[in-house]
C-alpha cells in the first residue's frame, strides 16, 4: 500500500468536485486551511482505527447516526446536545441488550458538503441555477447559489466549534452503561404498558443468525421505552 500524504487523494479518481470560478481565491483559502490547526489529532485517528478493528472482530457494535448534510445554522448547543445524547443513549441500549461495548460514531462536525446528481437545477422561477452542494460550497437560497471558496473556512470554524462543544458535553454527563437496568425497572413510566407486551414477546425469542430482524426490533422497542422515560 502506498504511503498517505495530505495530497495523495489528488491522484485518485475524483467525483463531485467543486470547480471554483475564482481559482486565485480558492487557492488562497486552501493555503489558509493548510496552516490552521487540525480538527482531530493523530492519536484520535489511531484510537478509532483500533476500535473499528474490534468491531470487525465482533467485539463491539457500531452505532452510527447523523444528518445527511449539516447546515451552518444548525450549529447551536441545544440541537447538538440532543443529537449527541441520542447517539450515546442508543449505544447504551445496545450495550445493555448485547452485553458488548458500542462504538458510537456521529456523522457530525464537518458534514457540510452534499453530492448532487447534476451541477444545476431548475429554480422556482423556471431558470437554471447551480444545485445546492451544501453550506461548504454555496447557500440554499437562490441568491447564494454561486460557489464560494470562502465557505470552506466557514466550514472549518463551524466544525471546530461543534467538536469543542461535543467533547466538553460528552465528558460532562453521566453516560454509564445500562447493564444494571432491567425492563421491569421502567414500570413507573406511563408508556410502559404500550411497549411491554411486544418487548417481552421479542425478548423471549432466541437470538440466532436467522433472527437479526427480531433482534433489531427488540433494540428499537427498548430504545423507545427507555427514551420515553427521559
Amino acid at each position: 500500500m502506498s504511503s498517505w500524504t495530505p495530497s495523495s487523494w489528488r491522484s485518485l479518481p475524483k467525483h463531485q468536485m467543486a470547480e471554483w470560478e475564482d481559482k486565485v481565491a480558492a487557492e488562497k483559502v486552501l493555503t489558509k486551511l493548510g496552516k490552521l490547526p487540525p480538527l482531530v489529532q493523530p492519536n484520535e485517528c489511531d484510537r478509532l482505527k483500533r476500535l473499528l478493528a474490534e468491531c470487525g472482530r465482533g467485539e463491539r457494535f457500531i452505532v452510527q447516526g447523523g444528518d445527511c448534510a449539516e447546515r451552518f445554522m444548525d450549529c447551536e448547543a441545544g440541537r447538538l446536545g440532543q443529537q449527541l445524547k441520542l447517539i450515546l443513549q442508543m449505544g447504551m441500549v445496545i450495550e445493555h441488550i448485547s452485553g458488548k461495548k458500542a462504538l458510537k460514531v456521529c456523522r457530525i462536525a464537518g458534514q457540510y458538503g452534499k453530492p448532487r446528481s447534476k451541477p444545476t437545477e431548475i429554480g422556482e422561477d423556471g431558470k437554471e441555477i447551480m444545485s445546492f452542494k451544501g453550506d461548504n460550497i454555496n447557500g440554499f437560497d437562490t441568491k447564494d447559489r454561486k460557489w464560494d471558496p470562502e465557505r470552506l473556512l466557514l466550514g472549518y470554524w463551524h466544525s471546530a466549534a461543534t467538536l469543542n462543544f461535543l467533547r466538553s458535553y460528552a465528558g460532562s454527563g453521566d453516560h454509564s452503561p445500562l447493564q444494571s437496568i432491567e425492563v421491569s425497572d421502567l414500570k413507573s413510566s406511563e408508556h410502559y404498558g404500550t411497549y411491554s407486551e411486544d418487548a417481552q414477546a421479542i425478548l423471549g425469542k432466541p437470538l440466532t443468525s436467522e433472527s437479526l430482524e427480531a433482534w433489531w426490533l427488540r433494540c428499537s422497542l427498548m430504545c423507545r421505552l427507555f427514551f420515553s422515560m427521559m
